[in-house]
């Protein structure tokens, strides 16, 4: 069997959904979380020049990304002073 390209695994697709959904807004990291319990959230921290154009719609875009993942998400903004350093 032949190697699957990266433009066609699970994971790249999830994140061409990410980028496309937050458009005009760079991600500058990502994290992800993992619970005790065994559940895993992905943490997304976006640009802190578009907080003041997106702040209002962080919700909406982790619902989205829920429905058509299924996997479950965090909007943030950069925090403190080491968040520069992304």
């Amino acid at each position: 069997t032949q190697k699957r390209p990266r433009s066609r695994t699970l994971t790249a697709v999830h994140d061409a959904i990410l980028g496309d959904l937050v458009f005009p807004v760079e991600i500058v990291g990502k994290r992800l979380r993992t619970k005790e319990d065994g559940s895993k959230v992905l943490k997304v921290i976006l640009d802190e020049k578009e907080r003041g154009g997106v702040d209002y719609r962080l919700d909406t875009y982790s619902e989205v990304y829920r429905r058509l993942t299924g996997r479950g998400v965090n909007f943030e903004f950069p925090q403190g002073v080491a968040a520069t350093e992304f």
